[in-house]
């Protein structure tokens, strides 16, 4: 049977149980949490322990009791952000930017919903503000060039980035793929696939590219095989 309620917070799913199991699936009572920092710790609990319902229930707690707590809107936004509510995310973390702009992952994480929603200019502004804001953020070199690879389709945006992220992240395990991936994206016969092509990037990443001769020759080879199709009509 189809579960209709997996997708929806738990007090929709809660209700939807008949009346004679709600004891058993009832929520944990966190109305007695001792004031407004321990709501906090235990709504951060939750989050971690991947309750990601009862951490939003304890979080917006918070927020009207502790509205200043910037901590409590970044938290909230990354529930928004993994829910996929991208821009009730972004809202949250304006809030907390206002509240407290030298969070640093806050602006890293608005770029990754603006990833998400293809706004790759947006996306790579929030990288850039991450990186400005934290240096340790060094992810943010990295998502700053899948951006400019996946959504603004620019090479020298995307060798850029890398370059600076390899630089300081040689303990990562992709060390290796990046780096060919830059010296591909380096050939001057190399074209990245527009959007829409039948190939991905991914694809002509791992293929070795789509050189300027492939793609002359597999145009050709298209263009032959529709006059082959034409002739073949025309003696039918």
């Amino acid at each position: 049977m189809i579960d209709m309620y997996r997708n929806k917070p738990f007090a929709h799913r809660l209700a939807a149980l008949p009346a004679g199991l709600i004891l058993l699936f009832a929520l944990p009572d966190i109305s007695n949490a001792e004031g407004p920092g321990g709501q906090f710790e235990k709504a951060t609990a939750y989050f971690f322990e991947k309750k990601f319902d009862l951490a939003e229930s304890l979080l917006h707690r918070v927020i009207e009791t502790e509205p200043s707590n910037a901590l409590a809107y970044s938290y909230l936004g990354d529930i928004f952000l993994i829910k996929r509510r991208y821009d009730g995310a972004l809202d949250l973390y304006r809030k907390s930017i206002e509240i407290d702009p030298k969070i640093g992952e806050n602006y890293f994480r608005m770029g990754q919903a603006y990833y998400y929603l293809k706004d790759g200019a947006r996306a790579l502004d929030a990288f850039r503000k991450a990186i400005e804001v934290d240096g340790s953020l060094r992810f943010a070199h990295y998502h700053a060039g899948l951006t400019s690879l996946m959504l603004l389709r620019d090479k020298e945006s995307t060798i850029l980035n890398w370059e600076r992220y390899i630089a300081i992240a040689r303990d990562d395990p992709q060390y290796d793929k990046i780096k060919r991936a830059i010296e591909l994206l380096r050939d001057p016969n190399f074209i990245l696939p527009p959007p829409g092509s039948d190939m991905t990037v991914e694809e002509a990443l791992l293929l070795g590219g789509v050189t300027i001769e492939k793609a002359i020759h597999s145009t050709r080879e298209r263009e032959a095989g529709h006059e082959s199709k034409k002739t073949r009509r025309k003696l039918e």
